[in-house]
């Protein structure tokens, strides 16, 4: 695939319901054109459901919300599989940022909090038990992290990480609160 294509599909997963349409018209006239019609209405759950492809799950559908705070919209969705490798993508304002920044920054904190308070809490983890470490909890996990703001601040030229110190606090504590009631509400998941 082209990296065009692989462009469109992923803005079509970061905007629910947006139709994007790739035509090759390079193609000889007595060849058929080639079309990659992408529109997906789950939107980046669908996308984790993409990146889990082929792969078995922990539970069926993907952990999702979308909320906003002081101007910063974030939107998560994130599912485990039985594999031992993070498969963890991050957009600012659709921009893929391959080498994170503080929106993965938020995201990795909270997760590893929420599941570490939620272990003592439920008496997963005996009080002597270590807590568990990020990279323990991020093994399996396919995620997606896109957040939209009005002045992202790049750390690079080819805007491969963000900078926004506001946007860790943020991602931080949406994903925290929502996380934690996601496991208050789903305990069998």
């Amino acid at each position: 695939r082209s990296t065009l294509a692989n462009r469109l599909r992923d803005l079509a997963f970061l905007n629910s319901g947006i139709a994007v349409t790739l035509i090759d018209e390079r193609l000889e006239t007595s060849d058929p054109l080639y079309t990659e019609h992408h529109c997906y209405e789950g939107g980046v759950a669908e996308f984790v459901k993409y990146l889990n492809t082929d792969i078995k799950v922990v539970h069926p559908e993907p952990i999702y919300f979308h909320c906003e705070k002081d101007g910063i919209d974030v939107e998560v969705a994130m599912q485990y599989n039985d594999s031992y490798s993070e498969n963890i993508f991050t957009f600012v304002n659709n921009i893929h940022t391959p080498d994170g920044g503080t929106h993965m920054a938020g995201f990795s904190m909270a997760i590893t909090r929420v599941v570490n308070d939620y272990g003592r809490r439920h008496n997963i983890l005996k009080p002597n038990d270590s807590n568990l470490s990020g990279e323990d909890i991020r093994e399996g996990i396919a995620a997606i992290v896109s957040v939209k703001l009005e002045d992202p601040q790049f750390e690079s030229q080819t805007k491969s990480k963000l900078g926004n110190s506001e946007v860790r606090t943020i991602v931080n504590q949406l994903v925290g609160k929502q996380f934690t009631d996601y496991l208050e509400e789903n305990p069998k998941n």
